[in-house]
């Protein structure tokens, strides 16, 4: 009987320490893809609206649902004022901006932002 137990113990131990491992892990590859994400937002943001974006929040969906990462923040001087951005972190690109409608209205024009 004790046996039993110390292997079911032993057991769950395992399992844990598997779970926890593999959480970590996890964390370190949306770190990882929040690292490459953010710049070319922050430049995005600089380039369409000419702001200057500030990130306080992101959340990276995994790839079995969709390759994407919100990125939520406000501009500069409108610290009051949600902005979330909407990024690909398979295409490297920014997918959608969303905002109040004084900031979303002041984007620049497709003819008018430079060519990277």
């Amino acid at each position: 009987m004790k046996k039993a137990i110390i292997i079911i113990l032993s057991f769950i131990t395992i399992i844990a320490i598997l779970v926890g491992g593999c959480s970590i892990v996890s964390n370190v590859k949306k770190k990882e893809k929040m690292e490459i994400a953010l710049p070319i937002s922050v430049k995005y943001i600089k380039e369409h609206y000419n702001a200057d974006f500030v990130m306080t929040d992101y959340d990276v969906l995994p790839d079995y649902i969709h390759s994407i990462i919100f990125i939520d923040g406000y501009i500069k001087g409108h610290e009051d004022e949600h902005i979330s951005i909407t990024y690909n972190y398979k295409k490297y690109e920014v997918i959608n901006v969303l905002g109040p409608g004084w900031f979303i209205d002041s984007e620049i024009a497709a003819k008018e932002v430079p060519s990277p």
